[in-house]
């Protein structure tokens, strides 16, 4: 099966051996996404602030790969801090809808950096 590596101008380039997603197939399996804004700077503010730029981050990585959040079929998502439990799944609702949610994981578990609130994976079908 042929494995094509996706990147998005748009976002952050990993500063670790990483890519932003892999295509396999019709499948695309983007990496855990971190609230770093394009120039490498946390994403400034509160929780809402880190989510928001996460999900953005994906959008603009889906949208390189050619496909869009409609598409994604899991989600797996991981806070340092499970009391922002309520507060990502509002925000998650402005971005997948009010209904045909993906299939969905949440843990609370330390991240790699210490200011990283959150941290997004998900596999989309292209």
């Amino acid at each position: 099966m042929a494995r094509n590596i996706i990147t998005s101008d748009k976002v952050a380039k990993p500063g670790v051996p990483i890519s932003q997603a892999v295509r396999a197939g019709n499948l695309v399996f983007v990496s855990g996404i971190t609230p770093f804004t394009k120039d490498l700077q946390i994403a400034k503010g509160d929780f809402e602030a880190q989510m928001r730029q996460v999900m953005d981050n994906i959008v603009n990585i889906l949208d390189e790969a050619g496909c869009g959040l409609d598409d994604v079929a899991k989600v797996t998502v991981v806070l340092t801090r499970i009391s922002d439990f309520d507060a990502m799944n509002r925000i998650y609702r402005d971005y997948f809808g009010e209904d045909d949610h993906p299939a969905r994981i949440t843990i609370e578990a330390p991240l790699a950096h210490p200011d990283f609130l959150l941290e997004i994976e998900c596999i989309a079908e292209a």
